[in-house]
């Protein structure tokens, strides 16, 4: 594994709401963390979900997010708030092989107000030795109206889609759904890209809504011993359903692979 000579700067945005942008998040968060050094911030006061799953605990509690120190977990930062560049260069000054910020919706316009222009924003970048990544969750036309607004104001710089397929299968006829999702591999098949292509059940989304993807469920190839045995049985996991553990099984295990190959 070769290192990059800048730090990854991973920018999980879009204007569009309800679109997959902390699962996203997460699922990078918790793949690099089990190869390299990643710091964490979650950019959303009123959503706070990357913290919830992936806030350091102390005791088996979760240590308050004004507290929170982003190597291990994850820390709170206002990109958006001029008040806010001394931490935000703080954050880029870190040692951490990444950095990956967990915006709010309709943060496009506002993103880099704390530095200026989006040129400052970029040279703020440069200086830090930082090279900014932008992470685009895609399920319908209003995020592709914000990929393309980013795009326009960043024009230079690396973007990764993520297609959600899992989503719009959730709520789309299965005809709809599958046109759907063939048009946006064909729109961005020249762009990197990852497709969410598992659809989880309601009581699986409930419990992933404050523990992370391995505290709900370890894929099966995590827990097998050297002997051929496995380390924990499935009823030890939060999940309980065999088709749900079944599910996420696939689901962590595709999602790994395709940000190893994405990132590392």
């Amino acid at each position: 594994m070769t290192l990059k000579s800048k730090k990854q700067i991973l920018i999980v945005a879009s204007d569009a709401g309800n679109i997959g942008k902390t699962l996203v998040a997460s699922s990078i968060l918790e793949t690099l963390r089990k190869h390299l050094n990643v710091d964490a911030y979650v950019c959303d006061r009123n959503f706070q979900g990357l913290f919830e799953r992936y806030g350091e605990k102390k005791n088996g509690k979760r240590i308050p997010l004004s507290e929170q120190n982003p190597k291990n977990g994850v820390a709170f930062l206002d990109i958006s708030n001029e008040e806010e560049k001394q931490k935000f260069g703080s954050a880029l000054g870190t040692n951490s092989d990444y950095v990956i910020f967990d915006l709010p919706a309709n943060a496009t316009e506002n993103l880099a107000t704390a530095l200026g222009t989006p040129q400052d924003f970029l040279d703020f970048m440069e200086y830090g030795n930082a090279e900014p990544i932008f992470i685009c969750p895609i399920k319908d036309q209003k995020s592709i109206t914000s990929y393309d607004s980013l795009k326009a104001t960043f024009p230079d710089q690396k973007f990764i889609v993520a297609i959600n397929a899992g989503f719009i299968k959730a709520t789309e006829p299965p005809s709809v759904a599958k046109t759907i999702i063939e048009d946006l591999k064909k729109k961005f098949k020249d762009v990197p890209h990852f497709v969410i292509d598992q659809t989880l059940s309601n009581g699986i989304l409930d419990l992933l809504k404050n523990h992370t993807l391995r505290e709900v469920y370890v894929p099966r190839i995590e827990r097998k011993n050297t002997d051929g045995t496995f380390s924990q049985r499935d009823d030890e996991f939060l999940a309980k359903d065999l088709r749900d553990q079944f599910i996420l099984d696939r689901f962590i295990t595709d999602i790994d692979k395709e940000i190893v190959r994405l990132f590392m």
